[in-house]
């Protein structure tokens, strides 16, 4: 007779290799990663299906990955950003020097997803877990990547979420949202202005592969009283050398990673 110690579940087990595969293979479609694990098409589609549903893998063009949701389990899967050391030291670099909350996010699934955070010595806000999701267009993080996605992405992410109000301050609008992400192409920043949560205001940077494609983007928020127009823009110039130091060094990491 089996060990009670030993026994185990077999679909849980299919659905950890699959993973386990996706973390090899990502992105990849159906066949090829069924191919792979020596397991039948439907079984596989069946697990990825279940996990798409429940937001843990993300299916993009007919091609599967895992999704940033494993951050909020343990965060290992940050590690997929072959800058994500250095972001996450520039994130806290930036706490250090203004003494503000500091952080980055991505989008996922059409929302904006915290990737890293952290708080200075003088921080006063909201208390956002690192994996957070929220709506795109509510915050400067969230902005600052929506400017600079293709327009089809876009009508995408606005037809799948709408334009829900966290504040009266609130991009509701199509129009009012689309002038807003001109600006911000215009300008190189975002600016939440009590837009997400009362009292709380932010300033964001995005962040650019060689190709030009918005990878990530880079913020500071604060309480609105100390978040005047001079000092926002004072922050405003630290982002911007931050940002220009992580999108130089990005280049080294991903040459440094095909030399290898």
């Amino acid at each position: 007779m089996p060990s009670q110690n030993n026994k185990t579940i077999s679909a849980v087990e299919t659905t950890l290799d699959i993973l386990g595969a996706l973390g090899k293979l990502e992105p990849v479609g159906l066949s090829d990663l069924a191919s792979h694990l020596d397991i039948p098409t439907s079984t596989v589609f069946i697990h990825l299906n279940t996990l798409v549903q429940r937001d843990y893998v993300v299916k993009e063009s007919g091609q599967y990955r895992r999704s940033f949701r494993f951050l909020e389990l343990g965060g290992s899967v940050r590690q997929r950003l072959d800058i994500g050391r250095l972001l996450r030291n520039k994130v806290e670099e930036l706490s250090r020097e203004t003494g503000e909350i500091a952080g980055a996010g991505i989008e996922e699934n059409g929302q904006r997803v915290i990737l890293y955070r952290s708080s200075g010595g003088k921080a006063a806000g909201d208390e956002i877990p690192i994996g957070n999701h929220t709506e795109m267009h509510w915050t400067s993080l969230g902005k600052a990547i929506l400017a600079h996605l293709p327009v089809d992405k876009r009508n995408e992410i606005v037809a799948e979420h709408g334009l829900p109000r966290g504040t009266d301050n609130t991009l509701s609008s199509r129009s009012e949202l689309e002038a807003a992400l001109e600006q911000i192409r215009d300008q190189g920043y975002a600016i939440d202005d009590e837009e997400h949560l009362r009292g709380v205001r932010g300033v964001a940077v995005p962040i650019f592969n060689d190709e030009q494609d918005v990878m990530v983007s880079l913020g500071i928020t604060g309480p609105r009283d100390r978040f005047t127009s001079r000092y926002m823009a004072n922050l405003l110039e630290i982002l911007r050398y931050t940002k220009n130091e992580i999108e130089v060094r990005s280049q080294y990491y991903e040459y440094s990673t095909i030399d290898r």
